[in-house]
Order: structure tokens, then sequence, then C-alpha cells
């Protein structure tokens, strides 16, 4: 009897970033489902993944998004939380957008992934105990690093944060593991603009055959080495 493909739920698909990670895990031989707001299912069908529209700003979408992706794929093994939503305005005027708008950027960005965690450790207990499941969050320097001109989604960013890092303590070591997994310039340790596909998913897929926890943080370069924020430095 042959052993079921693992799936892995790619949220926030897109044609960098998302884009690159589906097709390694697909590579990897996973079922995958990808899931955006705006998405052409025929499209990431050819492609040969379930393609499952959603708003991540309206938790019945989320829940939705859920249901279908268990009833067609399975419960996920692995869950890539890539979402964003992001309203600029300046530095020097923080506060000029409304509230409604502030609110989904923060929605968006962090807050869902709350539900987005609880539904990823309700699939990981249905799943085999040898099997890793992971769940890793797209991130970025903001719990870090104050951007005035991108308040909302920095504020997304700190929940998104502190939700790995909650869930990581209490979960981690039942082997249902969480990630919050960023991106930087190896020589600067700022930002890398734009962000290198290839190195999200080559890190997220080697974060997630990971069999301990291991540090909730996962900083890493364009080249997809690992990345002491602290130190400065590249480890390795």
């Amino acid at each position: 009897m042959s052993t079921p493909k693992p799936v892995a739920f790619v949220i926030g698909y897109g044609p960098n970033v998302g884009a690159a990670i589906a097709r390694k895990f697909k590579s990897e031989g996973f079922n995958v489902a990808v899931s955006a707001r705006k998405l052409d299912e025929n499209a990431v069908k050819e492609d040969g993944y379930l393609g499952i529209p959603a708003d991540f700003g309206d938790i019945a979408s989320v829940r939705n998004a859920f249901n279908r992706l268990e009833s067609e794929l399975g419960p996920a093994a692995a869950i890539i939380y890539n979402a964003y939503s992001a309203s600029n305005t300046t530095d020097d005027d923080p506060l000029a957008n409304p509230y409604e708008t502030f609110l989904t950027n923060v929605t968006v960005t962090g807050v869902t992934l709350y539900e987005v965690a609880r539904r990823a450790k309700a699939g990981f207990e249905k799943l085999p105990s040898d099997t890793p499941r992971a769940l890793i969050g797209t991130g970025n320097l903001q719990p870090w690093i104050t951007f005035p001109f991108a308040l909302g989604m920095s504020v997304g960013k700190r929940a998104m944060a502190n939700i790995v890092e909650a869930s990581a303590a209490a979960y981690g070591p039942l082997g249902y593991r969480f990630y919050f997994a960023h991106e930087v310039n190896g020589e600067t340790g700022g930002p890398q603009v734009p962000p290198t596909g290839q190195a999200h998913a080559d890190v997220f897929y080697r974060t997630w055959k990971q069999k301990e926890q291991g540090p909730w943080e996962v900083c890493f370069t364009e080249t997809g080495a690992l990345y002491d924020r602290a130190a400065g430095k590249v480890v390795s």
C-alpha cells in the first residue's frame, strides 16, 4: 500500500515568493493547494495545484478555505502563511489611513494567523506522528524595526511573531512546529528588496523537514544561508 502524499497549503499565492514555494513543495512530492483573494483556478490547476480563492481578511472565508482543503486533499503537513496587506503612508504621517484600512492591514498580515494556526494544529493532530508538521509565516524585520509609513503591516507582523512564538513554545514539543521566517540582505542585514523567491522556497522546505522545533525565528539571506540577526552575520 502506497503512502499518501503530504499536503502543502500556500496561503498568499503570488508570482514571486508564493509561486516559488508552491513549486518547491510540489517538486518534493507534495500535493499542493494555493490560495489568494484573486486566483485563477484554471491557471493554477494547469500547474498541478488545487486553487482555493479566499479573502484572509474575512474569517468565514478563511474557515471555508480550510474546509475545502481538507475535504479535497486532507489536512496539510506544511502550511505557509504568505498573505499580507499594506497601505503605505509616509513616515511623517503614519496615522493618515482611516481606521478601516489600518484594521485590514493588521488583520490580513497578522491577526488572521491566529485562526490559521488553530486550524493548522487541528490538522496536525490528524496526521501520523512520523510526518513532519509545520506552519511557517513569511515575516520581515518589522517586529524589531519600526517603519512608520507601513504602520498597519508592522503591527500585523508583530502580531504574527507573537502568535508564532507562543505556539512554538506550547506545541513545538508535541511535534507541531511554528516559525516566523524572514529574509535579510546578507551584506547589510537590512530588508532584501525585492524578496528572493527561491531562497524562501529552499529555506521553508528545509525548515519543514526539521525533526525538532528549534528557534521560532528563522532569518536567512538571499542565498538561503541562515543569518544571526542579533549578531549581524551569516552563520551557515
